[in-house]
């Protein structure tokens, strides 16, 4: 709470015993958890601390999206092994401009969770700011490397402060389409 993150020591250890490899693909390393024993675990680890349980929870959810990435583009996130923390936001998206073989994504992004200690960060990007035919944003979901953003310190709240949830920034940050996909209804 202190320091405004999860500690070092619980971090090591949902990664040391495999919890946060729970929503990976056993092709890539995984536990490939069902989803009742993914809640048994999460509701036990935030019984004993409700940050590392929110620390667990998100990276599990966005490794779950990384199912629709192209496989090339989750061999590349996981390529280092399977315990991967992938932070992420869902509500205010990115900007994308389209260039050859992916996309150029800048802006910034509010509560993004374990942001301070996340291997990869993903976040959903308005496309050319323009709508499609349907009349409907193109939007994309992306994920890109944490060295590739600027954390800004924006967590000093009350309560959950150990979930690190800063805000992010990105300027003209490459993604190529292989680490990218729609965000529609399938």
């Amino acid at each position: 709470e202190r320091e405004r993150r999860l500690s070092r020591p619980v971090l090591t250890e949902l990664r040391e015993k495999g919890l946060l490899r729970m929503s990976t693909p056993r092709s890539l390393g995984g536990l490939e958890a069902d989803p009742i024993t993914r809640a048994l675990v999460v509701e036990e680890v935030s019984r004993h601390d409700s940050a590392a349980g929110w620390t667990l929870e998100n990276p599990l959810d966005w490794a779950c999206f990384c199912a629709r990435l192209p496989d090339e583009g989750a061999e590349e996130i996981y390529r280092h092994g399977a315990d991967v923390l992938i932070a992420a936001q869902f509500g205010r998206p990115l900007n994308a401009t389209s260039t050859e073989g992916g996309y150029r994504i800048s802006g910034r992004a509010p509560f993004v969770s374990n942001c301070c200690d996340a291997d990869w960060i993903s976040s959903t990007a308005l496309v050319d700011g323009e709508r499609q035919a349907e009349g409907e944003p193109e939007m994309v979901m992306v994920y890109f490397p944490r060295k590739d953003c600027d954390i800004i310190d924006t967590w000093h709240v009350m309560g959950m402060r150990g979930t690190g949830s800063h805000d992010i920034a990105v300027t003209d940050v490459y993604v190529p389409k292989s680490r990218s996909f729609p965000m529609e209804p399938d």
